[in-house]
C-alpha cells in the first residue's frame, strides 16, 4: 500500500509538472466599433458632441482600420510565443448611442458578428464598458447579444452577466461590472479571487481603479470607503489590474497597506496606423497632471489636484501616453513571472517592454 501511494504521488507530481505553465494573452482597450447604419440619426442629432464623434471619428476609424487591425492581431496571435490563450477586451467594444431599442439590438448584433468574423482560435474575454450600455435599449441589448457570446467564448453556460472569471494555464481573469445594480463588486471580486487557485490573477475592469489622467476618473471615486476595500482585495490577492476608458496607454504602481497594485491601461482606437512613437510621455505623477489641462472643467481643478496629490503619496512608478495599440502579456505562471509588451498601432516591434512581476514586488 505504501509503495502504491508513493507511486500515485510521483505520477501526480509528473502530471502537474507537465501542465502548461507558459502562455500569452492579448489585451485590447476601447475599440468603439461603429457603423453609421446602427444609429438613429434623428436622436443622435440631439447630442452634438456624440454626433461629431460618431460621424467624424468612430465610424471613419472603423471603416478605415478595423479589418486591417484585426488582421494585425490575428498575425500576432499565430506568431506569439508562448502560445496565445485568450484575447481580453476591456469594454467600449462598441460606440453605443444607437438611439432606439431597435437600433441598439442591431448595433449589439453587428458588433458580435464583427468579433466572430475575426476568426480568433482563442476565446474573447469581454468586459463591459459604459458605451456598450449607453442609449435607449442598450443595457438590454448587451444582455441579449453580448452575454450569450461571452458564454460561448468562455465555454461557461452559467455566466449571467458581465461579472465572471475565465481561467487557463494557472492564470485567471476576473471581469467585473461596475454598473450592475444590486451587486457588490468588491464582495464578488473577493469571492472570485479567493476561490481561484490560479498562480497569476488579473482583474479586468473598464474604468481604472487608480486615477492616471487629468480627469481623475476612476472606479468608486465617489465612495472612498468602498474604494479602500477594493484596493485591499486587489492587493491582498496580488492581482494585476487591466483597464481602459481614458484612451491612454499607462502603467502605474501604487502602494497600499496590503501590498502594491500594478494597473495597466490600454487604448485600441486606431486613428493612424503609423502613429508608433508618442509625441509626449508623462512620467511625473501628481497635481501637475491636472494643471496641464486648466481649461477642462476648471470648476473641479482644485479638487482634482488635491486628489492627485493624495494619490501621489503612494505612487512609485508611473508612465502615460496617448499611444493607441494593444498589449501582449507573456506569463510563466509557475514562476509567477509576467512580462508586458505594448505594440503601438500597426507596429511590428514592441514600443514598450516591462517586467510587471518585478513591479509587483
Amino acid at each position: 500500500m505504501k509503495r502504491f501511494i508513493i507511486t500515485i504521488i510521483i505520477v501526480l507530481f509528473i502530471f502537474s509538472e507537465a501542465l502548461p505553465q507558459k502562455s500569452s494573452m492579448i489585451v485590447l482597450g476601447d475599440l468603439h466599433y461603429d457603423l453609421l447604419e446602427d444609429h438613429d440619426m434623428e436622436w443622435l442629432r440631439t447630442k452634438p458632441d456624440d454626433l461629431r464623434q460618431v460621424t467624424k471619428e468612430y465610424t471613419v476609424y472603423t471603416d478605415k482600420y478595423w479589418n486591417d487591425f484585426m488582421a494585425v492581431l490575428l498575425q500576432k496571435a499565430e506568431a506569439v510565443r508562448p502560445p496565445l490563450r485568450a484575447v481580453v477586451q476591456l469594454g467600449d467594444l462598441s460606440e453605443g448611442l444607437a438611439g432606439s431599442p431597435e437600433k441598439a439590438k442591431q448595433m449589439a448584433g453587428n458588433t458580435m458578428k464583427a468579433i466572430e468574423k475575426v476568426g480568433m482560435e482563442v476565446p474573447w474575454i469581454l468586459a463591459k464598458g459604459n458605451h456598450d450600455i449607453t442609449g435607449p435599449g442598450a443595457p438590454e441589448a448587451f444582455q441579449e447579444f453580448y452575454v450569450p457570446v461571452i458564454r460561448e467564448q468562455t465555454g461557461n453556460p452559467e455566466i449571467q452577466n458581465a461579472s465572471y472569471t475565465y481561467s487557463f494555464d494557472n492564470v485567471s481573469v476576473t471581469c467585473i461590472d461596475p454598473w450592475e445594480r444590486g451587486f457588490s463588486m468588491v464582495d464578488f471580486l473577493d469571492q472570485e479571487l479567493t476561490k481561484s487557485a490560479a498562480l497569476v490573477k488579473f482583474v479586468a475592469i473598464h474604468e481604472p481603479v487608480i486615477p492616471v489622467t487629468e480627469r481623475c476618473w476612476h472606479t468608486m471615486r465617489r465612495n472612498p470607503e468602498q474604494r479602500v476595500k477594493l484596493l485591499e482585495v486587489i492587493a491582498r490577492h496580488k492581482a494585476i489590474v487591466l483597464c481602459a476608458h481614458l484612451h491612454r496607454y499607462s502603467v502605474v504602481k501604487r502602494n497600499t497597506p496590503w501590498g502594491p497594485i500594478v494597473q495597466v491601461m490600454v487604448i485600441s482606437v486606431i486613428k493612424d496606423k503609423d502613429y508608433q512613437k508618442p509625441a509626449k510621455v508623462i512620467t511625473q505623477y501628481g497635481p501637475s497632471l491636472a494643471e496641464a489641462f486648466p481649461d477642462w472643467q476648471p470648476e473641479t481643478l482644485e479638487a482634482r489636484k488635491a486628489m492627485l496629490a493624495e494619490e501621489a503619496k503612494y505612487v512609485t512608478f508611473y508612465k502615460q501616453t496617448d499611444l493607441p495599440g494593444y498589449a501582449v502579456f507573456k506569463i510563466n505562471a509557475k514562476k509567477r513571472k509576467v512580462d508586458l509588451e505594448y505594440y503601438a498601432a500597426f507596429g511590428a516591434k514592441p514600443y514598450d517592454k516591462l517586467a510587471i512581476s518585478n513591479l509587483m514586488k
